[in-house]
């Protein structure tokens, strides 16, 4: 198959009418061997969903053993744990009415990646709420079933009658893949049952999107494990013209020209005939990469090049249309096919990963399943054990059977008997029954203690008060937010992989009417706008912010930091906006109105508000640049005070020396011992205080400061 022709079959809603039978009679027999094959690997993975769906779905039912009415209890923790968890989910990730935001890659000194992020991300919003109108409560299914589950998938794709983009939920039974698979890009195969009316059938095939089934395909056919098709009769199963029939769509590579490579495809087939009603490609363009001068990219960038190089060649563009010539076209065919990425059609979302590798992840069904069959087992026979107990029951002799007649016993009664009390005690041999078992009892207790550890339920009541300094209150809320954050992270990844979906989805589908739209702007682009490079989308919720409490705890810490906002000349806007935002206060439209929302009289007395607040700031600037002229006048004299003090100090220590100088004289020259008595006195004194040395004469000036 030539590369013209891959280019061919992009956009074509059914390539299989271009399929010879005898290819299309393998490829459904391929598919449906392979649907088989990955059914088999998730053998264990459905055995332990399916088990946890009937303990989560609380039904009621009587239980015939060990006798008719006996106690099923069934313990709730697993419904208690999937509504727990999505009630959380819904709110967190859910919350607001924009869901998607956007992220700018490298850097944008113009702001073009900006301004176009901000535009995509309006459309997205606006097609997610309105014309995707389900796509939020298919959402929230979802959070409450994962749970359970463990693993669900979302299929995003372009309904070309409807002309809208949609979502749609695959969740168990309906879904297959190979346990073996690593993610979701190198997935083989995964196919996804499909329950079609006859009238839903009739609608495809008139769209031309399905093959009409051929007339003798009988609908009472199935296909068994082996592949081979037995009528519903030969299976056991009543087949009405209601019952609506079975396809088998499944994602996969065939190749289709022979080449010794596989493209990948979706193909549908008929489950009980094989018959393939439906090829489409799962590429496009920049899908295709080929080999072009050692160099490897992708088929639009490699055409672009090669034309570039043959209009150099034959003089440049401008001479070409200075004669009226029209630009070469390269041929595809003259580029080697190197490789064909798959488009994705279908996200994954995964609760908690497998321990041991496998493709799908585990939910409360998987881990908590035993746990809760084990509590219902241990209370279903703690409660029977004291049936036993309390009704009692035994044998009687046959003799006391002839004495007493049929009678039957009732509260406070006595029952006259002529059977003597020996041959009473030795007819009635009661039921060989005992009270519940302790032991039984505190197992009991231990698993349910161990479920309730399992599910990470924190109470963090008693460890945050109104003494609690925000710090402290955030660290602790956070620790405690841990396993929930995890949880919320990994499907929130998964939602930003379901939106990319999208995005390149309205790459080749959105119309510029609606764009134009709802922008409210007739300049607006899509095609341009949709563009990936330099813009990621992601979602709006925050895994890290995933309670209440907690977006409370941090916008009360950046509201501490407003002072220290102003002062260096920051805007404390989005602060405050921020904190009435965490309080889910119903008032941030009127406090923080968007322009044009606003009547003239309102914006009027903003626009006082506003010369008001420039007013005061300009007086906070004054007094602060006189209170810094004050300050430093201060500084001046502060200064000039202690140059005097120590001028001071200068001619105190010298006048001091002089006088020890003097003293020591006066004591040489003394004719009384007394006066030199005196004298020394007076200059150890003088030592003691001035820290005078008398070897050097010098006097301390540290002595003179301290005293």
């Amino acid at each position: 198959m030539s590369i013209k022709t891959l280019v061919s079959y992009i956009g074509e809603a059914n390539i299989a009418d271009q399929v010879d039978d005898d290819t299309l009679v393998a490829i459904g027999q391929r598919v449906a061997r392979q649907y088989q094959e990955d059914l088999s690997s998730m053998d264990s993975w459905l055995e332990s969903v399916k088990n946890g769906v009937e303990l989560m779905r609380q039904e009621w039912n009587t239980k015939s053993t060990p006798w008719e009415g006996a106690s099923n209890y069934k313990d709730p923790l697993l419904t208690q744990a999937s509504i727990q968890f999505g009630d959380k989910a819904v709110l967190e990730i859910l919350r607001g009415k924009d869901l998607i935001s956007s992220e700018i890659v490298g850097k944008d000194p113009e702001g073009q990646k900006k301004a176009r992020s901000e535009r995509v991300v309006e459309a997205m919003n606006y097609q997610v709420n309105h014309d995707m109108n389900k796509w939020r409560k298919k959402q929230e299914r979802l959070l409450y079933t994962l749970p359970n589950t463990g693993t669900m998938f979302k299929k995003t794709v372009y309904d070309p009658i409807e002309q809208i983009a949609e979502s749609h939920i695959i969740q168990y039974p309906d879904f297959v893949v190979n346990q073996a698979t690593e993610d979701m890009e190198e997935c083989r195969s995964f196919s996804q049952v499909l329950d079609v009316s006859d009238n839903e059938i009739e609608v495809r095939v008139r769209s031309g999107r399905w093959l009409e089934l051929k007339a003798q395909i009988d609908k009472g056919q199935q296909i068994d494990k082996e592949g081979d098709t037995r009528s519903n009769e030969q299976q056991g199963v009543i087949d009405t013209i209601d019952n609506p029939d079975k396809f088998i769509e499944q994602q996969t590579f065939f190749d289709l020209d022979d080449d010794g490579y596989e493209e990948p495809y979706v193909v549908t087939i008929h489950e009980r005939s094989q018959q393939v009603v439906r090829i489409v490609a799962r590429f496009d363009e920049k899908s295709i990469m080929v080999k072009m001068d050692d160099h490897v990219m992708a088929l639009p960038e490699a055409l672009q090049m090669r034309e570039s190089e043959e209009v150099e060649g034959f003089g440049g563009g401008q001479l070409m249309s200075l004669l009226g010539l029209a630009q070469p076209e390269t041929d595809p065919d003259s580029l080697e096919l190197l490789k064909i990425v798959p488009f994705q059609h279908i996200t994954k979302y995964g609760f908690i990963p497998a321990p041991d590798g496998t493709f799908l992840d585990l939910g409360y069904s998987h881990l908590l399943g035993s746990i809760v069959q084990s509590i219902n087992t241990s209370t279903n026979q703690l409660t029977d054990a004291g049936t036993l107990a309390n009704v009692g029951g035994g044998l009687l002799s046959k003799e006391f059977r002839k004495s007493m007649g049929i009678n039957k016993m009732k509260t406070g009664q006595y029952i006259k008997t002529e059977v003597t009390a020996e041959k009473m005690a030795k007819g009635v041999f009661p039921n060989p029954s005992k009270e519940p078992s302790q032991t039984l009892f505190a197992l009991n207790q231990q698993m349910r203690q161990k479920g309730g550890e399992f599910l990470a339920i924190t109470d963090i009541s008693g460890r945050i008060n109104a003494q609690t300094a925000p710090t402290t209150a955030l660290a602790i809320i956070q620790e405690s937010m841990i396993p929930t954050s995890a949880l919320f992270k990994r499907i929130l990844d998964a939602e930003s992989e379901e939106f990319q979906v999208l995005f390149r989805i309205n790459q080749r589908t959105f119309s510029e009417q609606k764009y134009q739209q709802i922008l409210d702007d007739e300049q607006a682009n899509a095609k341009q706008d949709f563009n990936s490079e330099g813009i990621d989308i992601v979602p709006t919720a925050n895994a890290e912010m995933s309670s209440k409490m907690h977006r409370i705890q941090v916008a009360e810490l950046e509201l501490q930091q407003f002072p220290l906002v102003l002062q260096t000349g920051g805007n404390p806007v989005p602060i405050v906006k921020s904190y009435f935002e965490s309080i889910g206060s119903t008032l941030i439209s009127q406090i923080f109105p968007e322009e044009g929302s606003m009547s003239p009289a309102e914006q009027q007395q903003l626009q006082k508000m506003q010369q008001a607040q420039e007013i005061q700031n300009q007086i906070q600037q004054q007094q602060l640049e006189i209170l810094t002229r004050e300050q430093d006048r201060l500084d001046a004299d502060t200064q000039k005070k202690i140059e005097k003090m120590d001028e001071e100090i200068d001619n105190i220590a010298a006048s001091t020396i002089e006088r020890f100088a003097s003293a020591a004289e006066k004591a040489e020259k003394a004719e009384t011992e007394a006066l030199k008595n005196q004298i020394t006195t007076y200059s150890q004194q003088l030592v003691a205080a001035f820290d005078y040395d008398p070897m050097t004469g010098e006097l301390s000036r540290s002595a003179w400061c301290s005293g």
